[in-house]
């Protein structure tokens, strides 16, 4: 208890430390600074970023604190990054006006500094298309009382007006700061002149049929169940892939993989054509996306964005309940979830064998929620947010 205390204050008068500071340090509003959390670079940041460094009127800059991380980026971005732990890195976040994050919700994602909205505008790209309830609406982040963490946001970034209401009541942020301007990564999505053939080189098994098997990370109650069927049969999973010359690639969250909070109640990697597929080997699911020919999930936010390749989906909603109640939806998931659902492993298979035969099964059904989620389904996210972040220097 008296650790906790003692790092409340500790964190007090850093942020006080911070305010005093900012206050004094004039603000370069050319400078973007994206602000990276994650030990890879990939998603919204990493596109955005992509698209605004051929851009004159801003200097765009990437700033981590991973040393790895930072090692890596310098190779390829040679000074177009900075160390977050070092002097220069420090004064650079002062001088910044505008910060660009995709991952963080909580204030201590960005120790040791301090992001405040009287300081700087903060604009958060977020990594996934909600359905589901987020932050301050969320049960589990009221059960732990996270309130006083949660970090605040001048600016965020949706794709439709669905997600300006779940976003304004998720982070206590008027709708009218948040923008609808599509995701940046989903730019990649719409426009194959970008496809990675690399992937292709190095994994010579995606010009087959590929099943990409994506659930979500589960915060509270069981863990997460990989092909959750009591008649699992591996042998014949196994001989329907090579019937139909096809894969599954298997890519838990990456929260999954940290914390192994998998339950593995079936040796599935044991099956020839069913293949780990993590960021070790697909850094970014973006750029595999392309290549799938279906989707399997639960409830995760990546369906909302691979219905722009109008292909189909297979749910596996085995804990709807539990899921529901300490996570929730904010409209109903059955109804609003453009695929076949999948109880046994017969089913599974059944509802595969239709989607690679007819892929177009449900083509309506995903095209309305399609609709009710993406505003634009173009490639011109990137340049939307660019011209957003362009008015705040005006």
């Amino acid at each position: 208890m008296q650790k906790i205390v003692f790092l409340h204050i500790v964190l007090f008068f850093m942020r006080c430390f911070y305010l005093f500071i900012e206050k004094l340090m004039p603000k370069n509003k050319r400078i973007a600074l994206f602000f990276l959390t994650e030990k890879v670079f990939f998603d919204n940041s990493k596109y955005l970023f992509e698209y605004m460094r051929g851009k004159n009127d801003f200097n765009s800059i990437l700033f981590t604190s991973n040393k790895k991380l930072y090692k890596q980026l310098q190779e390829k971005f040679p000074g177009e990054i900075v160390y977050a732990l070092s002097l220069k890195g420090f004064f650079l976040f002062l001088r910044s006006k505008h910060v660009i994050i995709s991952y963080g919700i909580s204030a201590a994602a960005f120790a040791p500094y301090y992001l405040h909205q009287k300081c700087k505008n903060i604009i958060y790209l977020g990594h996934g298309t909600p359905m589901k309830k987020m932050a301050l609406q969320t049960p589990v982040w009221r059960k732990y009382g996270k309130r006083k963490q949660l970090q605040g946001y001048s600016y965020m970034v949706g794709s439709s007006p669905l997600e300006q209401i779940i976003h304004a009541a998720g982070f206590d942020i008027d709708m009218n700061n948040v923008w609808v301007t599509g995701l940046p990564r989903n730019d990649y999505l719409t426009d194959q002149l970008k496809l990675n053939t690399d992937l292709l080189l190095k994994n010579p098994f995606l010009d087959r049929k590929i099943i990409l098997y994506a659930p979500t990370w589960r915060e509270e109650g069981h863990k997460t169940h990989f092909f959750p069927f009591e008649d699992f049969d591996g042998d014949k999973l196994a001989k329907f892939l090579e019937e139909e010359d096809a894969y599954i690639l298997v890519r838990g969250h990456k929260e999954d993989i940290k914390r192994k909070s998998v339950q593995k109640t079936h040796d599935f990697f044991a099956i020839e054509r069913v293949i780990k597929a993590d960021q070790d080997r697909f850094e970014d699911v973006y750029e595999l996306l392309p290549y799938i020919d279906i989707l399997v999930t639960d409830y995760s936010s990546l369906w909302i964005d691979y219905l722009l390749l109008d292909r189909p989906i297979v749910f596996l909603p085995y804990d709807l309940e539990e899921y529901s109640q300490y996570k929730g939806f904010f409209i109903d998931f059955e109804e609003n979830s453009p695929g076949a659902k999948s109880e046994s492993q017969k089913a599974f298979i059944t509802n595969l064998k239709r989607y690679f035969d007819q892929p177009q099964t449900h083509a309506k059904w995903r095209k309305k929620i399609r609709d009710m989620y993406h505003t634009y389904q173009d490639n011109g996210s990137c340049e939307r947010v660019y011209n957003e972040l362009r008015k705040l220097n005006n």
